[in-house]
């Protein structure tokens, strides 16, 4: 038989009183040794689902985005967006989407402005509403990946399509989730819980 001839041929060897034995340990691929770009794609989503959430039950429970959101969004692309303006040309090549990106919470803050000077104007405040949702929804994702690739200049390298439409289909799902709870939320909260929570009571809490 093959594995018998196989056997046979192995020869113990007595190693000497002074060699070396090496220990080589063969590590799992876990959390721990996870290349930086996929580690900046879970910390992107993990950011992103719970900000999505936070929109999602806003808007279901309340019918409008707060405002200290939009305004988080837009201190941050307001920075970059300067950033962009002192760094010379020659050291630094910003695509246009991402002027875009950083520039569209600066023009809310406009019509937030123009809004308060013609508050009856419906028009301004759909359009608030709109632009409130692609700053936070939109926006602010975009302006985190370029941060992240910065801190992590392996995640810049990632061309794969999947990353990016699995974070997208992600914040789609959180802010559909958030918004069924949020406008159902006498279903699971009390007036008591939002008051305990330091936020405004809905006018269609449950009382029990």
């Amino acid at each position: 038989m093959p594995g018998l001839n196989s056997l046979k041929q192995i020869q113990c060897v007595r190693l000497p009183a002074n060699a070396r034995v090496f220990e080589v340990t063969v590590k799992p691929a876990g959390f721990e040794n996870i290349d930086a770009g996929t580690r900046a794609i879970i910390l992107i989503s993990v950011a992103a689902a719970f900000f999505a959430w936070d929109i999602g039950f806003e808007f279901g429970a309340y019918g409008r985005i707060f405002f200290e959101k939009v305004f988080a969004a837009w201190s941050i692309s307001l920075a970059l967006l300067i950033i962009f303006i002192i760094i010379p040309k020659r050291l630094l090549t910003v695509p246009p989407t991402l002027w875009v990106a950083t520039a569209i919470s600066t023009l809310w803050l406009c019509i937030a402005l123009v809004n308060r000077a013609a508050p009856d104007e419906i028009l301004f405040r759909h359009l608030l509403t709109v632009l409130g949702f692609l700053v936070v929804l939109a926006c602010f994702p975009y302006v985190a990946w370029v941060v992240v690739s910065v801190l992590y200049p392996d995640f810049a390298h990632i061309r794969e399509i999947g990353p990016r439409l699995g974070i997208i289909l992600i914040i789609v799902i959180m802010v559909f989730v958030g918004y069924l709870i949020g406008s159902n939320h006498y279903r699971f909260l009390t007036c008591e819980d939002f008051e305990l929570s330091g936020q405004s009571v809905p006018s269609n809490c449950s009382q029990y």
